[in-house]
């Protein structure tokens, strides 16, 4: 009797846990890690397995990086930027690029850097940028590195 009931509470478990969907009608099988979030974003941005959606991409980053996940957060930066999935706003592109940058993504305080050094959601600092091109080169983030000798930094 114990083990009928072990495997009907197992069953019920997997059944409410594969039942629970988002919005888009997706399963929350990672039970709503921030890690699968922007895994199933980046699936949409790409188009790898599912349609290509930049709005159901922007969805899944913009939850995954309420979480406080980096790598959603330089997803959402390069979205806003671009105008993919949102409209374009630069600020708010700075404003994601810097949460993930502070994380310690090379990626991101290498994007910060192009934000200053081109006055994009801010205003043109050539200095900011060889500071964060630097951090990210530092990490070993190659686009960086070219990015300084290119500034004679």
């Amino acid at each position: 009797m114990r083990i009928k009931r072990l495997i009907a509470c197992v069953g019920l478990v997997f059944m409410v846990t594969s039942c629970t969907t988002d919005k888009y009608g997706n399963s929350f099988y990672g039970f709503n890690r921030p890690s699968t979030m922007t895994e199933t974003g980046t699936q949409y941005l790409l188009g790898r397995g599912v349609p290509k959606s930049n709005k159901k991409a922007f969805y899944y980053f913009s939850e995954a990086a309420a979480k406080g996940d980096p790598l959603a957060q330089n997803e959402l930066g390069y979205m806003y930027a671009a105008g993919k999935g949102t409209p374009r706003d630069y600020k708010q592109a700075m404003f994601y690029y810097r949460e993930a940058a502070d994380h310690g993504l090379a990626s991101a305080q290498y994007s910060l850097g192009l934000m200053y050094l081109h006055g994009l959601g801010t205003p043109r600092n050539k200095q900011q940028a060889i500071e964060w091109f630097n951090t990210s080169a530092k990490a070993g983030f190659e686009p960086a590195k070219v990015a300084l000798k290119q500034h004679h930094a």
